[in-house]
């Protein structure tokens, strides 16, 4: 055999030798002591098998690729990345006014991937943000955005730019009359191409959920009262510790319900009550969101909730209020909010049950990547 030959066929098999290496880059698979789904229950010395970003098989007794890039997270507990459904982390300070109408105003425009703070709320275990307009005036504020907090150009980070709707309801005349008037402006129509109107359809059609900030009871009722003809809208409530009191009014118009994860005082008294619980017991599905958007607030997010279990919040209620409810109140529980064949691969690997004090993050991945690793 020439020299030439023995180079091509030398050549041929080095290649034929770098095929499974490529493949091991593709597939991983993580080993674990338990495995939480969420919405399946808890796998015990759990499999997943992850390609391409998204998991291929979940369970306790699978055959393992032979090429695979396996994580041993024998002593483990894999959980959902937390899904955060309202923040404004990385975001400017949110411009002040009266009522007012800015349905074209988009949060994507405003992304700037390159700051500090989305690694470090990454390290809090949250891997989706639902990113809203700001509550500083009354009216409709524009549309949202649901992001991974992740990435170096903004369309790296998205995955909806225009996933909702966001409106600041107050009960004065002058605030109905502008929410009132734009959504009615919208309201026999399928489709247009005024960037101020096709919003509103999308929110008026239910194609993407309508978020509405609220203070009290009584703004509650004013607003159900406002929202009667607009039969399709996805409405998600953001209110005042008080909602607890309209709760059987809510659970019939199955509007769900964010809120911060916190024991609050019944009013006029120091009787400390548990809002997401008597919510819960209403049959009102409730999301947790990080009492504010500073580093703080996500470094204490599961302690907090914890809190309100040993107070009596059902703990598997509590686990669906991190995962898979706000993902389902962002549209995007097809694909995040719980670990399920064909969704994406984010997850967060715990020493423990992510609700017991004491539970430490050792991993974060974010579609089969790691993120974030423990030191």
């Amino acid at each position: 055999m020439s020299n030439i030959h023995k180079y091509i066929l030398l050549n041929i098999l080095l290649w034929m030798l770098s095929i499974p290496a490529a493949a091991a880059e593709d597939i991983t698979v993580i080993k674990a002591d338990r495995v939480d789904t969420v919405t399946s229950g808890v796998i015990e010395n759990g499999i997943i098998i992850i390609k391409d970003g998204r998991i291929t098989a979940i369970a306790s007794d699978i055959e393992i690729p032979d090429s695979a890039n396996i994580i041993d997270a024998s002593d483990k507990t894999i959980f959902p990345g937390l899904v955060n459904p309202i923040s404004r982390v990385g975001l400017s300070s949110a411009p002040s006014g009266g009522a007012a109408s800015n349905p074209h105003y988009r949060v994507a425009d405003e992304l700037y991937p390159h700051q500090d703070v989305y690694k470090r709320v990454l390290q809090t275990g949250f891997t989706t943000l639902g990113l809203v307009p700001g509550r500083g005036g009354a009216g409709i504020a524009g549309q949202g955005a649901v992001i991974r907090p992740v990435g170096n150009k903004p369309e790296e980070m998205i995955i909806t730019e225009s996933g909702l709707l966001m409106i600041n309801f107050q009960a004065n005349d002058k605030t109905k009359k502008v929410i009132k008037g734009a959504l009615d402006s919208a309201k026999n129509k399928t489709s247009s191409t005024d960037p101020k109107v096709q919003p509103l359809i999308n929110a008026l059609q239910g194609r993407i959920p309508t978020y509405i900030t609220c203070s009290g009871p009584g703004e509650i009722l004013h607003l159900l009262k406002l929202l009667e003809p607009y039969k399709k809208m996805k409405v998600v409530l953001i209110a005042g510790s008080e909602q607890y009191r309209v709760a059987d009014k809510l659970a019939k118009k199955k509007i769900p319900v964010i809120l911060p994860p916190k024991l609050d005082f019944e009013p006029f008294t120091r009787n400390r009550i548990n809002v997401p619980k008597m919510l819960t017991d209403a049959k009102v599905k409730i999301a947790f969101s990080p009492r504010g958007d500073g580093i703080e607030s996500h470094e204490d997010f599961l302690r907090a909730v914890t809190d309100l279990v040993k107070s009596g919040l059902d703990k598997e209620i509590a686990k669906k209020a991190i995962t898979i409810n706000p993902a389902q109140m962002l549209a995007v529980d097809y694909r995040l909010g719980s670990l399920e064949v064909g969704k994406d691969a984010n997850l967060l690997v715990l020493s423990g049950d992510p609700l017991d004090v004491g539970t430490k993050i050792h991993m974060v991945m974010i579609e089969g990547k790691i993120v974030h690793k423990a030191p």
